[in-house]
């Protein structure tokens, strides 16, 4: 509906009433509705426009891997542009242009110009932080898979109001991270070594563990992750783990070791990747959430659904024996069905949820008639 009023509004600007008329933060309300093809429309219908919507294609920018090249030399040439860019998402380039074309060069230059940027995916694969270092931005949130190394931490330093970090590059062994670094972070995913260098120290509540790797998943060796974890300074309210599960007993055996380090977990997720949930499996969860002090929320994923994920009177029935070992549970989440406790009902999906909400409302309604 916007689209089509603007658009037709910017093809006919002599008349009255225009959309020029309206003020200019109407006026970007309303554009902050539309696709970029039908931003690029109004850029051809209206030079009067092009300052707002201007604004609005640049402000959270995604290109598309063919458009990253023209995307980063306008941002470089027109400063404006690049002062209004709030967010950036850039994949990896690097092996299809070569290294000495300019792209790390073009892209460093970019980056430079962004002084208002607070939200970056860089998912550029190597020890290139050289080019960001100096950057004019304060990020708030940052995604990248550049290398750990001592470049790395430097940039890091630099970047002191950071609060969610997902980290996938490679660790260099005997790089330190200086305690004074990152002093606002609160939310990271990333490698067990590279949680190591961060967590301990700082003020971290939600912790993402990456352990594509199966040897990860044992038992010592998560009990040695999770009590180094829990030298956050502040009390960690989540964890999830990814992982690429080999054994199932083994992995219940390194997941028990959670509740023996981190017991005031509130909220607890594990994804599997492409492998499936065996029912011996998810009954043997209870001593795992028997060991936490108030556990509310946990989340089970895993991009296989068949086997017992797709048994949902079965999962039902796991909810109900799972909450005797955890009381405080209250939300069990599985690929396609999610469940709340409600203390009148027990075990609820949310559609029951839903419908039991709409006849409350319906009785109440009959009861004021």
């Amino acid at each position: 509906m916007y689209s089509v009023a603007l658009v037709r509004t910017t093809e006919h600007l002599h008349l009255p009433g225009t959309v020029l008329r309206l003020p200019p933060e109407i006026i970007y309300g309303i554009i902050s509705f539309l696709r970029p093809p039908e931003l690029a429309r109004i850029l051809t219908l209206s030079r009067c426009l092009r300052g707002i919507v201007e604004r609005v294609l640049y402000k959270e920018l995604e290109p598309e891997t063919t458009r990253i090249i023209p995307c980063l030399k306008t941002i470089v040439a027109y400063p404006s542009l690049a002062s209004v860019t709030r967010r950036l998402t850039i994949c990896d380039l690097t092996r299809s242009y070569d290294m000495l074309s300019g792209y790390l060069s073009l892209l460093g230059r970019a980056l430079h110009s962004m002084p208002a940027l607070t939200d970056l995916t860089l998912l550029l694969r190597g020890p290139y932080a050289k080019y960001f270092l100096g950057c004019p931005f304060r990020l708030r949130s940052l995604s990248t898979t550049l290398t750990w190394d001592d470049v790395f931490i430097q940039w890091m330093e630099e970047q002191s109001e950071l609060s969610s970090v997902m980290l996938g590059g490679t660790f260099v062994n005997n790089t330190v991270l200086p305690p004074s670094a990152l002093p606002n972070l609160s939310q990271i995913s990333a490698t067990p070594l590279i949680l190591s260098s961060i967590v301990p120290g700082r003020p971290v509540k939600c912790i993402e563990i990456c352990l594509l790797e199966p040897e990860y998943m044992k038992d010592d060796i998560m009990w040695i992750i999770t009590q180094i974890l829990s030298f956050s300074t502040q009390p960690i309210s989540s964890i999830q783990v990814i992982a690429h599960i080999a054994s199932m007993t083994e992995t219940l055996k390194a997941l028990n070791t959670i509740p023996e380090n981190i017991p005031k977990l509130d909220s607890f997720a594990l994804h599997a990747g492409h492998g499936p949930f065996t029912l011996e499996f998810l009954q043997n969860f209870d001593a795992f959430m028997s060991g936490f002090d108030y556990l509310r929320s946990i989340t089970f994923m895993s991009q296989s659904v068949e086997g017992a994920l797709s048994d949902h009177a079965a999962l039902g029935n796991l909810a109900t024996e799972w909450h005797k070992s955890c009381p405080t549970l209250e939300c069990i989440s599985f690929p396609g069905l999610s469940l709340v406790h409600n203390l009148r009902y027990g075990w609820v999906t949310l559609e029951d949820l839903e419908r039991m909400l709409r006849d409350r409302k319906a009785l109440l309604s009959g009861l004021e008639k």
